[in-house]
């Protein structure tokens, strides 16, 4: 029982029997958000809501669909509406139809329940008919293809997701990729058209796509496992069948065909450093190189001055932290800020991260900003580099705030010192009263007070300041309190990215946002980052199962973003949703 109103699309059976189960399902041929589903009073909900996309390639051209599913049971006879549920879609909200459910006894529905069950047999039976698993066919099969089997903690490795086609494809969907548990992952292409290629395997010559390139960093040793692509295809062939025209007969017929692709999966073999590892180990491998710079070698006290640390060169840099670096007692640092000049292609991670300190010297002298130290492990000798530079000398001269306050005087003549009057003061006579010793202030409560109150403020602040240091000490905490401020703040920019109508960035940005969010805010390691975690943890959190489909349904959007031409038509409820999405997730963690 199908009807359509402004492609939002309510569905169930028309007629069940009393204490069966069944579902329902609104579904939305295009990009919606803000899904209101209808009071049910009538049925037992069972399940949902449960949220699901999909994403449908065809000739070169995305479309995508969202369905939200409810599983109910039939508790009592009688004839049931279930109202319109409600979605917004392009700014504007759309009522999906009714649905009219006939509840019968069970009795009367056997007959009708065979019927159905048979219908539903011979329909999966034509399904599994259709359907082929191509992870063995020699015309269309799927690859996870690395650029190394073995490598270090840490060391690059290059994965390519790839399509190997023979025939004539109408349509792929279903899309399952690895999720690169164990591995720091990130994307390397950002392209939103699937191009094709030629490329001859074992002298046949194929069309050759690449779904997705990522860049993968190993963060734990042992045997990690890349798991396989998996998606559906769609493919049209010869009709082997009898003909049922002239036209058939004269051109040939054609059939479409479901084929399951599953790709192979590929275990590196992640070896642990040697020996001998720095005691100002950076984490990171590759080919680096760091320089140290201050914007001046002279200045007065209380006068800033500015010291970058640049570490630039081959690397995942993304993963680089500030350097412990030891200052005069005298010079007042503040915490570093950083820059990033960081690039992602097909041969990894490159660019530079630079800290930038802000030093404030408070006394004049000289001092000795440095020497500093960088190591990092270079994978193609293996083998610990360390990269120094000398320290700086800084020259700081007492300023105007020293002069000012200084308690010394300078006597350069004693001429200088003249005696007013004599020596001896004169002491002014008259009757004084003299007060009674009971009032003196001396032991008084006043006294007590005044002698105990600074004591008592300097203890509270003794111990406000060991609280804030435990706070910040306690990183995990830190970042959890931090994560919806930053999360909003990459919206923020993803916003500026949409009004600049930079397709690509915004969806990575959203992304971004929101996995970030998620790692913070549950204190997930960068190493088990995935759908799949997220989902987990939040479950474990007594996230509603809405509430968390939602949160994976946006990630899932911006994912598969760069497969659609018409992706900038869908930014904005991909904003508003991730917006939503974190909401509700801070509502209920």
């Amino acid at each position: 029982m199908v009807s359509f109103a402004q492609k939002f699309t309510a569905s169930a059976p028309s007629q069940v029997q009393v204490g069966q189960r069944f579902q329902v399902t609104w579904e939305l041929n295009g990009n919606g958000s803000n899904f209101i589903a209808p009071e049910i009073t009538d049925f037992q909900v069972l399940g949902g809501p449960n949220q699901s996309t999909s994403m449908q390639f065809i000739n070169g051209n995305m479309s995508q669909s969202i369905s939200y599913s409810y599983v109910l049971r039939a508790a009592k006879e009688g004839e049931f509406t279930i109202a319109p549920a409600k979605i917004k879609l392009n700014g504007n909200v759309v009522e999906s139809n009714a649905l009219t459910i006939n509840v019968i006894q069970g009795a009367q529905q056997a007959n009708t329940g065979n019927q159905q069950g048979a219908s539903s047999q011979q329909q999966q039976q034509q399904q599994q008919q259709q359907t082929k698993s191509t992870s063995g066919d020699k015309d269309l099969f799927a690859r996870v293809e690395v650029s190394k089997k073995s490598a270090y903690l840490g060391e690059k490795v290059i994965i390519d997701l790839k399509i190997y086609n023979r025939v004539t494809l109408v349509n792929l969907d279903g899309w399952k990729l690895p999720s690169f548990e164990g591995f720091w992952s990130k994307e390397t292409s950002s392209n939103q058209q699937f191009q094709w290629q030629n490329e001859i395997v074992d002298g046949v010559q194929y069309q050759t796509g690449l779904v997705k390139q990522f860049v993968v960093y190993p963060q734990k040793t042992g045997d990690a496992t890349i798991n396989p692509l998996e998606f559906t295809a769609i493919v049209r062939e010869r009709s082997s069948g009898r003909s049922r025209s002239v036209f058939d007969q004269f051109f040939g017929g054609y059939e479409d065909t479901q084929r399951a692709v599953k790709s192979n999966s590929v275990t590196i073999n992640v070896q642990p450093y040697p020996a001998g590892k720095p005691s100002d180990f950076s984490g990171l491998s590759g080919n680096l190189k760091m320089t140290a710079s201050l914007d001046r070698s002279e200045t007065k006290s209380n006068e800033a001055v500015n010291l970058k640390v640049t570490v630039s060169g081959e690397g995942n840099l993304y993963q680089l932290q500030p350097p412990a670096l030891e200052f005069p007692p005298d010079i007042e640092v503040y915490d570093p800020k950083t820059a990033d000049n960081i690039k992602i292609g097909a041969n990894g991670i490159s660019g530079s991260r630079t800290f930038e300190y802000v030093l404030i010297p408070r006394y004049a002298g000289t001092f000795k900003i440095g020497p500093f130290s960088f190591s990092y492990f270079d994978s193609s000798s293996g083998k610990f580099k360390t990269d120094t530079q000398e320290a700086f000398d800084l020259i700081v001269e007492k300023g105007k705030a020293d002069e000012a306050s200084s308690p010394s005087v300078n006597i350069t003549n004693k001429e200088d010192i003249q005696l007013i009057g004599s020596d001896i003061r004169y002491i002014k006579q008259g009757q004084y009263p003299i007060e009674n010793g009971k009032s003196f202030f001396y032991r008084s409560v006043p006294f007590y007070g005044a002698v105990g109150f600074p004591i008592l403020l300097f203890v509270l602040l003794i111990g406000y300041a060991e609280y804030q240091r435990s706070q910040g000490n306690d990183l995990g905490r830190l970042k959890s309190k931090r994560a919806t401020g930053l999360a909003k703040k990459r919206l923020t920019k993803a916003k500026k990215l949409w009004d600049e109508s930079k397709t690509a960035l915004f969806y990575e940005e959203v992304f971004k946002a929101l996995s970030d969010y998620a790692a913070d805010k549950f204190q997930i390691p960068v190493s088990a980052l995935s759908k799949d975690k997220i989902k987990a943890v939040l479950a474990s959190k007594d996230v509603p199962e809405e509430t968390v489909s939602a949160f994976i349904g946006v990630l899932d959007k911006t994912e598969f973003a760069r497969f659609a031409p018409g992706a900038d038509k869908q930014m904005e409820s991909v904003y508003d949703e991730a917006l939503a999405a974190i909401a509700n997730v801070e509502n209920h963690a």
